[in-house]
This record gives structure tokens, C-alpha cells and sequence, in this order.
């Protein structure tokens, strides 16, 4: 989008240059007429350098919006990478509670049958009270006293004890299995109860997770949303500003005519040669011919005027200075408006090489810089170009 701006800017603006200076203006044109347009350029020249602010502004704006969408866009990726760790977790914890309770039911099952033991012995011990109960009150010591003889009360004795070990083991089982099944049962509920505390942190964490993913992006769609009013704007911004400096091209034409009126400037007939004959060679002409930087067939929309570096390079005719600087291929450049229809280009100037201002007024055959290799040149060598109506046409014609 920039790029498209900064084009038709440089494509509107190149030919007519952007003057901060006031003009100097000719003795003998309208001073009035003159300073009226200079009133207008002025005005003109603040509406542009008000544009360009502005411009800059919303350019910083959008920078603003596109290094938040970065810094949202890694912080979502952040959130879904802790998303997918968080459901990781669940889905661990959930096989890990499907497990922990197919245990629960096998333990429930082993605690089924220890308290089935402890039943079945509690119903032997019963029958065994009962038993006793119904046959009357009878004391280990009364079996032991009622012995025929020794031998049987030693044989009344080992019954005794037999019975005493049965009983005695029968209480110990029963204190064992109720003891399992108790620890058992701790142990399980506290297991699952563990998981589900785990889970549900767990599914609260990827919950938020899922909050704070889904805030972001609306506030990530809302600043595009932003960046693509603020890209229109500017695109909007830059169309005025080209129209603002299609305003100053035709101030700057009406000044030429102003002072063309009583001057000896250019009024469309032939044009100086820009380097004095016989201290340049022409190397390349107007129109297709073999790119030196590449070999292929490229268009040339220019002369070029082989010359020593530091020559001098003159106006090919009286107008006004619209251009003074670096342009990119072109290296330093220096472009004069003469009239409605012709502005002169003159490239590839040497460092430090430029010898007038934008805005400035210079005469025919005036020294306005020298000949150099800036830019994309394979020598010292002045481009000289002829544009009409803003279209580089053939300098040939127009050279005397």
C-alpha cells in the first residue's frame, strides 16, 4: 500500500518537484501576478507539508497496530501451546481416573468377598453362642473337671485348645479383613478424590486458557479491521497529496508563463546544449539499446553526454528548479520546469556536484551542477532527458 503511494507521488511529483524556497522573481514580470501565485504556492506547499505529516502519523499508527497484532499473534500461539498442554493434562488424568476406578471396582469386588468371609465367620461364631447357649451355661473348667480320667482330660484339653485357637484365629480374620477392607476403601476414595481435584484444576486452567484465546483474537480482528481503515486513510492521504502537487505543477507553470511574458526563457523552440559542444561525446541515445548492467534490450529515455567528471553541466533553457537531489537510478538529479509543457532532467551528477535550489530561478546556458557517476551509471556522464506533457520524448530535436 505504501509503495503504490510513494509511486504515484514520485510518478506526479518528480516533474514538478517539491519548493520550500520562495521564487526570484524577474524584473520585469508582473509583480503582482507573481506574488499572487507565490501567495497560492505557499498555501499550496503548507497543505502538502500538513498532508505529509499526517501521513507520517497514520504511518507510525498502523506500525503501532501491525507490532501489537505480532505481539498478540506470539501470544496466541503461547495460549494454544498451554491449550493443547492443558487438554494433554485432562486427557491423562481422565485415562488415568478410568484406570483408578476399574481398580475401584476390582477392589470392590475383593471387598465383596472379605466381608462375605466375615459374615460366614460371624454366623459360625453365632451358631457356636447359640449352641452353647441352648446346651446351658458350661465353663472351659466344667468340660475339663467332668474328665473320666487323665488321659481324658488331657484329650479334653487339646479340644479346649483347639477350639480357643479356631476362635482366636477366626477373630483374628475378621479383624484383618474389616481392617483391608477400611484401607482399601480410604485409599481408592482418596485416589479418586486426588484425580478429580487434578481434573477439575485441570479443566478450569483450559477454560481460562480458551477465555483469554478467544479475547485475544477479537481484539486481534478488531486491530486489523483498524489497520485496514488506517491503510485506506492513507491511501485516501496520499491521493490528496498527489493532488496537491498536481496544484503546485500547474502554480509552477503559471509562474514560468509569468516571467517567460518579458524574459528571454524558453517559449518552445530549441534547447542549449546542456554541456558546452565539443567537451562531451554522446554514448548512448534515446530510445531501446543493450542495458549495461544486464545485456538485455532495455528502453533509454534519455541522452547520455560522456564527460569528465566535474564538468559543467548549464540549463538548457530559463525556467525554474523543481527538482535538486538524490533519485535513486537517476543518482543526483536536478530537474527544471521551462513551460506548460517542457522540464528538463539532468542525472548522474557527482557528489556534492549540485549547484542550485528547488525553487530557484536559473537562465539558459546558467551552471546548475556537474557531471559525474552517481546513481546507477558505469561512468562519468551527464543523462539528459526532455519530458513533454510529462512524457520523456527524444532530446534531439530539441538540442540546437
Amino acid at each position: 500500500m505504501k509503495k503504490k503511494i510513494l509511486l504515484s507521488l514520485l510518478i506526479a511529483g518528480l516533474l514538478v518537484g517539491t519548493a520550500n524556497i520562495p521564487v526570484e522573481v524577474s524584473h520585469a514580470a508582473s509583480k503582482q501576478s507573481l506574488d499572487k501565485i507565490n501567495r497560492e504556492l505557499a498555501e499550496i506547499r503548507k497543505k502538502k507539508e500538513d498532508q505529509r505529516k499526517q501521513m507520517k502519523q497514520t504511518e507510525q499508527s498502523i506500525a503501532q497496530v501491525q507490532k501489537q497484532i505480532k505481539n498478540l499473534n506470539t501470544e496466541l500461539m503461547q495460549i494454544d501451546l498451554r491449550r493443547n498442554e492443558a487438554q494433554s493434562k485432562l486427557d491423562k488424568l481422565e485415562k488415568q481416573m478410568e484406570e483408578t476406578t476399574l481398580k475401584a471396582a476390582q477392589a470392590q469386588d475383593e471387598l465383596d468377598e472379605a466381608k462375605d468371609r466375615v459374615a460366614k465367620r460371624e454366623t459360625l461364631l453365632k451358631t457356636r453362642v447359640k449352641s452353647m447357649y441352648e446346651r446351658g451355661t458350661v465353663s472351659y473348667l466344667d468340660v475339663l473337671l467332668g474328665s473320666s480320667d487323665f488321659g481324658d482330660f488331657l484329650t479334653r484339653m487339646e479340644g479346649l485348645q483347639l477350639i480357643l485357637a479356631q476362635d482366636t484365629r477366626i477373630l483374628e480374620d475378621n479383624l484383618r479383613d474389616k481392617a483391608t477392607i477400611e484401607t482399601k476403601k480410604k485409599e481408592i476414595d482418596h485416589q479418586l478424590t486426588v484425580y478429580a481435584g487434578m481434573y477439575d484444576e485441570a479443566e478450569a486452567l483450559k477454560a481460562d486458557l480458551d477465555s483469554q484465546f478467544k479475547k485475544s483474537q477479537v481484539i486481534v480482528a478488531e486491530l486489523n479491521k483498524q489497520e485496514k481503515k488506517m491503510e485506506a486513510d492513507l491511501a485516501e492521504a496520499g491521493e490528496l497529496l498527489v493532488q496537491f502537487t498536481k496544484q503546485e505543477s500547474a502554480k509552477y507553470a503559471e509562474q514560468v508563463r509569468a516571467m517567460s511574458a518579458s524574459s528571454s526563457g524558453y517559449k518552445g523552440g530549441r534547447l542549449a546544449l546542456p554541456i558546452a559542444d565539443g567537451a562531451f561525446r554522446f554514448s548512448s541515445g534515446f530510445g531501446v539499446r543493450k542495458d549495461p548492467f544486464t545485456g538485455k534490450s532495455a528502453g533509454h529515455n534519455g541522452l547520455d553526454m560522456a564527460a569528465p567528471k566535474g564538468t559543467t553541466i548549464m540549463a538548457a533553457a530559463s525556467g525554474i528548479v523543481t527538482y535538486a537531489g538524490y533519485y535513486n537510478g537517476f543518482g543526483n538529479t536536478v530537474m527544471i520546469k521551462h513551460s506548460d509543457e517542457i522540464t528538463t532532467l539532468y542525472a548522474h551528477i557527482r557528489e556534492g556536484g549540485i549547484k542550485v535550489s528547488v525553487g530557484q530561478r536559473v537562465n539558459v546556458g546558467q551552471k546548475i551542477a556537474e557531471v559525474g557517476s552517481t546513481g546507477r551509471s558505469t561512468g562519468n556522464h551527464l543523462h539528459f532527458t526532455v519530458y513533454k506533457n510529462d512524457v520523456a520524448v527524444n532530446p534531439l530535436p530539441y538540442l540546437k
